[in-house]
């Protein structure tokens, strides 16, 4: 189709087109008669791409990385939403500011109060502690994403054998996962992004089961920002996770107990099973970083 045809397909003026042309973001080819372009519906699935992006306000730059493939756009729309979420957080402040000189004058504005109330912190949304569990729910999704574990159908004996294992379970999850190199620690890429394996052996109700750990390479540049006070929280806060939940939960057996519950043994062989319980797994949770739904969090049967 033409560039006319072009317009009318995706929404974008031509002169955007073009734009995006003169930036390397498209190349249409040209009819050999006339020297027209000529856009082919891989095109018009690029330009609908890039109009989507350009209304996150993503950065040419950017788009240019995902259209060739160098930057995941996962990972890539990751880090725009942490800039979006910065820029939200100051157009609050600048919304605080002009609340403050609605209805006032020039000559008899306090400019000190309206300044000293516009950069106070919003108080709404939990403040600082809903900000930091939403920063660990991040975390904790990417890191869930850059490293997990499946159990594959056989034991996993020679670099073949891997390599089967890997493309099976990239097949029943809808993952692009290309082979780089083949051996017992192999290197690959899901979805563009670098990734190794290990083969390790865990034990099913006394039997011993494969089990493949697939780890990003790159893992901390890929996980969200974070300082490194709080990446060490959160990854602490992980875990340590089932510790603290097995603890409130001893704690609450303990307070809704009374004096004579708290005497039986029973009652001592419990808390302490709770206890042992939440270290246990997160023993395995360190070793063993199971994901029973597949990298992306989805059920593929569900």
């Amino acid at each position: 189709m033409n560039i006319k045809q072009a317009e009318a397909e995706t929404g974008i003026s031509r002169r955007n087109i073009r734009f995006y042309e003169a930036q390397g973001l498209l190349r249409p080819q040209r009819n050999a008669d006339n020297s027209y372009r000529e856009y082919t519906d891989e095109d018009i699935r690029t330009l609908k791409l890039i109009r989507m992006l350009r209304m996150t306000d993503m950065p040419l730059e950017e788009i240019r990385g995902i259209l060739s493939g160098s930057c995941p756009l996962s990972i890539t729309a990751a880090r725009h939403k942490e800039r979006l979420i910065r820029r939200q957080e100051e157009l609050l402040g600048a919304i605080r500011l002009c609340d403050g000189l609605q209805g006032q004058q020039i000559q008899t504005l306090d400019i000190d109060q309206v300044l000293a109330r516009a950069a106070a912190p919003q108080k709404e949304g939990g403040g600082f502690f809903t900000g930091w569990i939403n920063d660990y729910k991040e975390f904790a999704k990417a890191q869930h994403e850059l490293r997990f574990t499946f159990f594959p159908d056989g034991a996993v004996t020679t670099p073949q054998e891997f390599s089967e294992a890997l493309f099976a379970y990239a097949k029943e999850h809808g993952l692009d996962l290309v082979v780089t190199k083949e051996s017992m620690y192999p290197e690959f890429t899901i979805d563009g992004v670098p990734f190794t394996a290990q083969r390790n052996y865990t034990h099913v109700q006394g039997f011993p089961v494969a089990s493949i750990l697939c780890t990003a390479v790159d893992m901390d540049a890929l996980l969200p920002p974070a300082s490194p006070l709080k990446r060490l929280g959160q990854r602490v806060f992980s875990l340590c996770l089932p510790v603290v939940l097995s603890l409130i939960l001893a704690v609450y057996i303990w307070s809704a107990s009374d004096a004579a519950s708290r005497q039986e043994p029973g009652f001592w062989v419990i808390e302490i099973s709770l206890l042992v319980l939440g270290a246990v797994i997160s023993v395995r949770n360190y070793y063993l970083a199971f994901n029973e739904n597949g990298k992306r969090g989805q059920d593929p049967k569900s």
